[in-house]
């Protein structure tokens, strides 16, 4: 950019605040739910500074030229809520499906006994599975080195397009509700899949250790069943960490479709 275009682009933002401050709201309530970046790992004044340039690109490129709303405080102020709305309701799409493997982790570390064991979940604020922590982290650095990071906020950026600032239709849309209510079961429906491959094995452990129980009732079944199923288990859990990358194809596309149809439903 010249100095002659950037002389022009600051001096067109603060003729148009108003604007860039809307975006600016849109793409921070991005960004508080937004997977890796989410988080008391990342620092606020980081978040900040990257919604900020997002914002000076975005406003740049002219996506957002005019607005309309009440001429009053209240009438801006609404608008900055509803922006932010539509910025954590397109992360939040994100995060639900990224922490479909923390629901996963939560069977698998019950049938293998580590149900007891949790870390704490920095954006949630709750304690979360092992597991599930192990294979969230696994699907982050996947998602950093594909640059899944970039897609997500060029989704964000072209969220203008589809859903221009002020236009979000949020009370009484029927549309939303059927959109969480399906993003639900699939919250169940695919965490249940993923973690089917061991936790379905252990349950096959469990009736065997029954039917022995019953041929030897001398023998001591909680001696020797949690061992074994704690060695399955993470046995199991080794031989398909292979197949995290397609679960993480599977998952990364179900978030841009799920992203795409709430910009959809939100669209008057």
């Amino acid at each position: 950019m010249s100095d002659g275009s950037l002389a022009y682009a600051v001096t067109s933002l603060f003729d148009r605040m108003d604007i860039f401050i809307l975006i600016f709201v849109r793409l921070i309530g991005f960004f508080l739910l937004l997977p890796i970046i989410a988080g008391n790992n990342i620092p606020n004044q980081v978040k900040v500074t990257l919604a900020v340039f997002t914002a000076f690109i975005i406003f740049t490129t002219n996506k957002v030229t005019t607005v309309q709303y009440y001429d009053s405080i209240f009438g801006y102020g609404m608008l900055i809520a509803q922006e932010l709305v539509v910025g954590l309701t397109l992360a939040f799409a994100a995060y639900a499906i990224f922490s479909i493997v923390y629901f996963a982790g939560q069977l698998i570390d019950y049938q293998i006994g580590f149900s007891m064991l949790s870390v704490l979940d920095p954006v949630s604020q709750i304690q979360v599975p092992i597991t599930g922590n192990l294979i969230y982290y696994v699907m982050m650095m996947l998602l950093v080195q594909i640059g899944g990071l970039h897609v997500l906020i060029y989704v964000i950026a072209t969220s203008y397009d589809i859903l221009p600032i002020g236009s979000a239709v949020l009370v009484n849309n029927a549309d939303i509700t059927n959109s969480l209510l399906h993003l639900l079961s699939q919250y169940f429906s695919l965490g249940a899949q993923i973690a089917m491959p061991i936790a379905g094995t252990i349950v096959v452990i469990d009736f065997m250790l029954g039917i022995m129980v019953k041929a030897a009732p001398q023998m001591n079944v909680f001696v020797i069943g949690m061992p074994i199923k704690v060695f399955i288990g993470l046995g199991i859990l080794w031989i398909i960490t292979p197949v995290f990358s397609s679960v993480f194809d599977s998952l990364f596309k179900l978030t841009q479709s799920t992203m795409a149809e709430f910009m959809r439903v939100m669209s008057p």
